[in-house]
């Protein structure tokens, strides 16, 4: 037992870091609301719950952009970061959609919008090519192309920003691919959009460049949750911070306070 628990805390201590906020680079825009709140919570409790996941060797943020930006906002000057090889093929790159009430009329009504009718697999071809920014699956499962055209990379992320600009007064949900059909039996528009490769991501992260929000979803297995890492250590000497990182997570260790699950798991907040 007492091997076991040794083992859990060594694979743990591996995998996480203090990094320098400034040596960190975000890859995605954040949504002004989702910052507000979670700054608001970060300071309320007074710690960075859940470690900012980045790969190891370039310093690009798969996970945490917003958590990333708040430390930067609070002057924060250190992160605790679990680090990852992203290259590895256990972790996988998606991204998530957007969910809109409106029609496709009705999308057509917003300045400068034009569609087009495809078939599905066209449809998804095209936005995968950046010939459109979205495509808009309706809720009677009828697909459209958003804005039809060739773009290159850099112009596609404009043209995403622009629409997705003129539905912030909207409530807008993000979904992954799993929920598109559930969410469009609700009654709501889907704007399918391309997923980026690990390349375009780290690229954009280090050109500062950044992808509209949510644009990806990164799939890491045996990530570390509810570490609650104290913001005053984190205003500490790196090494100091580290110290008190490893003494709190031993403590937790062998009072039996971490589980690591092997199976997808449903948490309650």
């Amino acid at each position: 037992m007492a091997e076991k628990i040794s083992s859990v805390l060594e694979e743990m201590l591996n995998n996480l870091e203090i990094r320098e906020v400034k040596t960190l680079y975000g890859h995605e825009q954040t949504i002004s609301r989702n910052l507000k709140r979670l700054k608001e919570a970060m300071l309320n409790i007074g710690q960075l719950v859940d470690p900012i996941i980045i790969d190891k060797k370039t310093g690009v943020v798969l996970d945490g952009n917003h958590r990333l930006k708040v430390l930067d906002i609070i002057e924060c000057p250190y992160a605790v970061c679990q680090t990852v090889d992203y290259q590895s093929n256990d972790i996988r790159v998606g991204t998530w959609h957007l969910a809109v009430s409106k029609s496709i009329e009705e999308l057509a009504k917003l300045d400068s919008i034009k569609y087009e009718k495809v078939d599905r697999e066209v449809g998804e071809d095209a936005v995968k090519n950046l010939r459109a920014p979205f495509m808009v699956i309706s809720n009677d499962g009828q697909t459209y192309l958003l804005n039809p055209g060739n773009y290159k990379l850099r112009e596609m992320i404009e043209e995403q920003n622009y629409i997705i600009t003129m539905l912030e007064k909207n409530e807008v949900d993000y979904i992954p691919d799993e929920e598109i059909e559930a969410t469009r039996a609700f009654g709501k528009s889907i704007l399918y959009r391309k997923a980026y490769t690990k390349e375009e991501i780290i690229k954009a992260a280090h050109d500062h460049t950044p992808f509209p929000p949510k644009s990806t979803r990164h799939i890491i297995p045996n990530r570390i949750i509810r570490l609650n890492m104290r913001l005053g250590w984190l205003h500490l000497d790196k090494e100091s911070a580290m110290k008190e990182l490893q003494e709190m997570l031993s403590k937790r260790v062998y009072a039996g306070n971490v589980r690591k699950y092997y199976e997808p798991v449903i948490v309650i907040y």
